[in-house]
């Protein structure tokens, strides 16, 4: 049996590869329309219930929590708590102003107005017209 070149045989490797990969991505057959029914009789089939407008509650984001959690750990004077879920909060969305401005804020709180002003200053670069302003109070003071 001839031996195979590491060139040729990374090649092959390479070409097993994508086969797997192409088969695997082939989805189920598609259902035709004429397919039957599901065994059940029709009065045993749950009709799923939608929540009226007044049940339904606005989803809160991963980040708006941390934002709240790190408002609350400051206002209570626990500021390394109050870091840690504003660390947290930048690596899940590090263009989002108020992250830098919470940010500012706590900085402010601890006594560091140099870092304070660092961060609302980086938060100008991602900020709205609602935040712009809060973030400018730092950066001036």
């Amino acid at each position: 049996m001839p031996e195979l070149k590491p060139k040729y045989f990374r090649a092959l490797l390479l070409a097993l590869g994508l086969l797997f990969l192409g088969a695997c991505a082939s989805g189920p057959a598609p259902v035709s329309p004429e397919a039957p029914e599901a065994n059940l009789p029709r009065s045993r089939v749950p009709t799923p219930t939608l929540p009226t407008d007044s049940t339904v509650s606005p989803a809160v984001s991963p980040v708006d929590s941390l934002l709240e959690e790190a408002r609350a750990f400051r206002e209570g004077g626990n500021l390394s708590a109050s870091f840690a879920r504003l660390e947290r909060a930048l690596r899940i969305a590090p263009q989002r102003a108020e992250v830098y401005l919470e940010l500012a804020r706590s900085h402010d709180a601890a006594g560091r107005p140099q870092r304070a002003s660092a961060s609302a200053e980086r938060g100008l670069l991602y900020c709205s017209s609602s935040t712009c302003a809060a973030l400018r109070k730092f950066i001036e003071s």
